[in-house]
Formats: structure tokens, sequence, C-alpha cells
């Protein structure tokens, strides 16, 4: 029997939690065939088989923690092909070739045991089958009873988008109508339990805090040319594309003390949820539709909330955003996250009084906190960022 045991997966943490096993005790699987999917650092992450062979045992169950380098799985040992015995009572008696007189069959590192029987034939490389959805997409699919073994993808892969369309096309789920009804007697786990999406912000922040250079600047922008009427979120992810186009290098990255501006804005969205902090992609805005950019959105913030999301949608992001102000609170410092050098935060809108021809009026104020990596970032480049967010949001 032949153990695998949980490598390390790269996230700096030292464990992770089993989501999904994707075979069984009993089954085969092929090497490089994904046999289990972790969540780690906020990430799922699809770990494949080093190996071909049967599995023999299963070390953990879904939900359970398991440390790098603890076994995750134990493989069967394969039968002994003919001629195998012949060659194991040689190893067991000494006897060789060598030892008997015959000519040389060692190295300097021990002794090539000689028969001349066949081992077995070679077995011919196996296919390995390829996943036909991300391991989040998966999770969403089995949440909202869809099954996809016997369907085919628009493209590639299965999009969250096709799996809600599939769900909303068919009948309702009998997993999506199931009410969360807890065991009697179950305790609940703490809130603030460090999950490893709570243990990976730790991380993460006290990165932000050791190398960053913070500076923010605050203001507030009269939204009532629209207040009411459109997506905040929508809004402000427009106004940040806006801003990004007039002072590009807010969407940069900063490495090995250069700046590296990017010609497309994927803004990293701060989604709070029990589970911990999540920074979730939008790629490419500028060519997105204001329908796709929202319903990734909300995609988003399921899989935060439920079932986590794959590494990388957590991967790429030019720019923050952080709608602070849908929970509370007007005014903040938002962390920058390196390699990134930029984050706006947005406030709890609030009517406040304003001269409007030259006489105070009541108007829809929404607060605005844009931090910045000085090291990276002038403040007049800030500054005027800024001012052209604020432009962008009072049209």
């Amino acid at each position: 029997m032949k153990r695998f045991e949980l490598p390390d997966l790269g996230e700096g943490l030292p464990d992770a939690v089993i989501r999904e096993w994707h075979v069984a005790e009993g089954d085969s699987i092929a090497a490089d065939e994904s046999l289990v999917t972790v969540e780690t650092a906020k990430a799922l992450v699809e770990v494949p088989s080093p190996r071909a062979g049967t599995i023999e045992k299963l070390y953990a169950a879904e939900g359970d923690t398991v440390e790098v380098g603890q076994p995750l799985v134990a493989f069967a040992d394969e039968k002994p092909a003919k001629g195998t015995a012949v060659a194991a009572r040689d190893r067991e008696s000494g006897e060789s070739e060598a030892d008997s007189g015959g000519g040389d069959s060692g190295t300097v590192v021990g002794q090539i045991q000689r028969s001349t029987e066949v081992l077995g034939r070679e077995a011919a490389p196996t296919s390995v089958p390829r996943r036909l959805a991300t391991p989040s997409v998966r999770a969403l699919a089995r949440r909202l009873g869809v099954d996809l073994e016997n369907r085919r993808p628009d493209g590639e892969r299965f999009t969250a988008a096709e799996v809600r369309d599939l769900a909303e096309a068919s009948e309702k789920s009998p997993k999506s109508s199931e009410t969360s009804v807890k065991e009697p007697g179950k305790a609940k786990k703490p809130v603030a339990e460090m999950t490893p999406a709570r243990r990976a912000m730790a991380l993460v922040m006290g990165n932000a805090r050791d190398t960053v250079a913070p500076m923010t600047l605050c203001d507030e922008v009269g939204i009532s040319a629209w207040w009411g009427e459109a997506s905040a979120t929508l809004r402000l992810i427009r106004a940040v594309q806006a801003a990004c186009a007039a002072e590009p290098n807010l969407n940069a990255l900063y490495q090995d003390e250069r700046l590296a501006p990017s010609q497309s804005v994927h803004i990293g969205l701060a989604v709070d949820s029990p589970r911990g902090l999540f920074v979730p992609v939008l790629r490419d805005v500028g060519e997105q539709s204001d329908r796709a950019l929202l319903r990734q959105i909300e995609d988003y913030k399921r899989q935060a909330r439920d079932t986590g999301i794959a590494r990388e949608d957590l991967q790429g992001a030019t720019i923050l955003l952080s709608n602070f102000g849908a929970l509370a609170g007007r005014y903040a410092t938002p962390v920058v996250m390196p390699p990134t050098v930029a984050i706006v935060g947005a406030g709890r809108t609030y009517d406040g009084v304003i001269a409007v021809d030259g006489k105070p009026a009541v108007r829809p104020l929404l607060p605005l906190s844009v931090s910045a990596d000085h090291r990276a970032v002038t403040g007049g480049e800030l500054a005027r960022f800024l001012k052209t967010l604020m432009e962008s949001l009072s049209s």
C-alpha cells in the first residue's frame, strides 16, 4: 500500500479543507486525473493523482482539515507480474549473476537483478478525462441539482451562468429546494473560527502592513442624477474604469520596484462572507456588458457564501474596489493589497445639505475613500484619479 500525502500547494498555509472527493475507495484512477478538491487560502484547488492505480483508502472525509504532509489516500499494491516472484526470491537469498561468477550486474549504489523471464507487458498510456467545469461551478451545479455528466458546455467548460440557465429551465431541483435544517443538539460553529479564508486574510493583511506605504484621500459626490434608478455597484465599476483610463498608474502592479500599468481593467471586488474576505476578479470590465457584470457579481457572492471561489478567479486583479457602504460607514482607510497599488472604497450614501443655485438643498451624497501605495503612486495622481471618479459618478 502506497500513501499519497497532501502536498504544499504554494498558498503559504499549513493545511487545507477537503471539499470534494472525485474518487471513492475501490475506484481506479489515471495519473494526473483530478483526485480531490481542497480549499486553501480562500481558493478551491484540484489536487491531481500522482500515479495510476486503485484507491484503497481515503484518510479524510469531506469537510475535514488535513495538514500538509498528512496522508490523503492510499493506493493498493499492484499484483506482482509473472517473473516478479523469481526476482523476489533472488533478492531474499542474495543470489545474482555477480555472486555466481557471472558478468557485472551492479552499479555503485547496488546490484541489478537479472532474469530472463518477462515481467509483464507495457501498458498503453491511459487518457485523462477532461473536466468540463471548474470546482466552483461543479459545486454550484450540485447545489442547484443540475447534472452535468450528460451535457455539453457551449464553450470549453461550463460557466456558472450556463448552470443557472439549466436550473431555471428544469423543474425546481430537490437540492435547491431543501431547507437548511440543523441537526438537533449539533453545536453551532463559532463565528470567529479560523477557516482557510480567514487565515489567508490574516497573511495578506500582514504582508500589506509590512510592505505598503499607504496614503488615503477622501471626498463625497452628489449622485442625485441616477440614485435609485441604477445599481450603485455597477456605477462604481464604470467610474473606476473611467478613472483608470485617466490615471493608468493606479491600474497597475508594483513588483520588484517596478510599476507596470495594465492595458485592461481587472477589478478585484471585495466580498464579505461568514467564511471570510474574498476578492474575486471582474476581468476586462471594459469588454463586458452591464448585465454580464451584475450576473458575475451575484455568482461570486453566492460562491463566497456557499462553496468557496476557484483560485483562478481570485488572481489577476489590477485595482481593488470595496463597497463597504452597503453595510455601514461613510469613510475608511482601505488597505492596498500588493502587488496592486490602489483600492477604491465607497461608503454609505446619505442625504446631505449642499448648495444648489446659492440655496441649501438636500441631495444624496456618496462618500469615497481611495488608498494608494505611495511607493508607486504620487499624491497628484491619486487626486486626479479621485477627481475623475467623482465626475463619472455625478453624471
